[in-house]
């Protein structure tokens, strides 16, 4: 596919609840506007859409709109970067490696946020982690070089834009805590619905080395979860799909890390 061609994803399907109300949406008022609502939205990109109309305009002309693959490589640990990415319904993961070779997720990012974004603002041409798409979809791209000429000649581009710099650091500084101290089946359980949140599909495409890789534990352990989360009917697994099926029961069986990760985007985007 050639480099700025969008095409439409097939198979993809909003999940939904006739009677059940997530956490997140029942505590509305008394905690900030949360990532799950922002990705249900349909404008797109949550930092691109908090952009003021002249600066939408001064940066839509090098927007670029791609179809990612599941499980593209974007970019390798400490590689240059030359791109950053705005997801609209594709995920993607950054993973640092650990000292015995295996790799674990430091952040996951739908279209609550952006790729790249942090360290162009930190002045660095550095992607630090290996970055992988979760979950394909679409994103818009710019060039690294091109939102630098922006970002020089635009203080309140490099204010609005750096409000996301905030999210990204609290999510890593999260996910080291969630990493070190919770069990596999609260971590998992906060992934799933994490990765549920910023692709907005009933179904998910998951494997268990794909999990694996992801929450860094090994494959067994995440067969076993897996089985046990179906036989509690939580989830249901099938050939490479993961669908959600009890969402409330999900939320009690995860850690309290998905409710700091999922609340505090929508305040400082918005």
């Amino acid at each position: 596919m050639a480099f700025g061609e969008t095409t439409r994803i097939s198979n993809t399907e909003s999940y939904s609840s006739s009677s059940y109300v997530p956490y997140i949406e029942r505590t509305r008022s008394q905690r900030p506007i949360a990532v799950s609502q922002l990705l249900m939205d349909d404008r797109g990109n949550a930092i691109l859409d908090s952009l003021g109309t002249k600066m939408v305009h001064m940066i839509e002309p090098y927007l670029q709109t791609v179809k990612l693959d599941k499980e593209q490589v974007l970019f390798q640990e400490e590689g240059a970067l030359d791109v950053v990415y705005f997801p609209l319904t594709a995920v993607i993961s950054e993973f640092r490696s650990l000292e015995d070779g295996r790799m674990v997720e430091i952040a996951v990012t739908g279209n609550e946020g952006a790729i790249g974004l942090s360290s162009v603002l930190s002045g660095s041409s550095i992607a630090h982690n290996y970055t992988q798409v979760s979950q394909e979809g679409t994103v818009r791209t710019i060039r690294v070089s091109q939102i630098e000429r922006l970002l020089q000649s635009n203080d309140a581009l490099r204010y609005t834009l750096g409000r996301h710099t905030d999210v990204y650091i609290r999510q890593i500084s999260q996910k080291a805590i969630c990493n070190m101290y919770h069990c596999v089946k609260e971590r998992l359980c906060t992934w799933l619905l994490m990765v549920q949140d910023r692709s907005g599909r009933s179904k998910m495409s998951l494997t268990h080395e794909q999990i694996s890789r992801i929450l860094g534990v090994n494959r067994p352990s995440v067969s076993k979860m897996a089985h046990e989360l179906q036989e509690s009917n939580l989830i249901r697994y099938s050939r490479g799909k993961v669908k959600i099926q009890d969402r409330e029961r999900v939320e009690n069986a995860a850690c309290a890390c998905y409710f700091e990760l999922g609340g505090t985007a929508g305040a400082l985007l918005n």
